[in-house]
């Protein structure tokens, strides 16, 4: 079994965002698959061109926090409507979380790190979706998988950070219902620490 985290969405994060849908039916859509390959090919092409050092880690979190600047420039720039942002912004996320698989298993002294990292980014993703939807951006989940090696840490980095970066940069759309249900690990938010892909 893998262990993944997110994060939302690092590698962040499932943002599984706007009106209630399956996650089934996002996750055949289109938008959702490359958002996903994406997000994927990203983190594990730079991964591979840092030659896989945890002593690097911090430049993997900026290729791929450049990667998600562009990304919800991208978002919020229009190219992405309703129902295709909820989607595409659930794949990157999905993505994101499920390629950090083998890094937070070689790296596991790095997952704090990581799970701040991805705290904030998938709380970018989600505040450029929920500013596209006009409402707080849903999750559909991730099953959260206790990790003794690395699940703890990541979980409380990254919910720390997703709560933090949330209401500084969206603060209409981080409060009620649907934000609380976003990100905690233990409702299966975009912090889970998934082992699943």
């Amino acid at each position: 079994m893998k262990k993944t985290s997110f994060f939302c969405s690092i590698f962040v994060f499932l943002f599984i965002i706007g009106f209630a849908t399956q996650s089934t039916a996002s996750r055949k859509s289109v938008f959702y698959r490359m958002a996903k390959k994406t997000s994927s090919t990203l983190v594990s092409s730079s991964w591979r061109n840092l030659g896989g050092n945890c002593n690097k880690a911090d430049q993997l979190m900026q290729i791929i926090g450049d990667g998600v600047d562009r990304v919800t420039r991208d978002i919020r720039s229009g190219r992405f409507r309703g129902r295709m942002a909820v989607d595409f912004g659930n794949g990157y996320i999905d993505g994101l979380v499920n390629t950090l698989d083998d890094i937070i298993d070689n790296c596991s002294s790095e997952c704090g790190m990581i799970g701040q990292a991805s705290g904030e980014w998938s709380a970018e993703i989600f505040c450029a979706v929920s500013e596209v939807v006009g409402q707080p951006a849903q999750f559909d989940g991730l099953d959260d998988r206790p990790n003794l090696i690395c699940g703890e840490a990541y979980r409380m980095s990254c919910e720390s950070s997703f709560v933090g970066k949330a209401k500084n940069i969206c603060p209409v759309y981080a409060a009620g219902h649907n934000f609380d249900l976003y990100y905690p690990a233990s409702r299966g938010g975009c912090c889970s620490y998934d082992m699943d892909d």
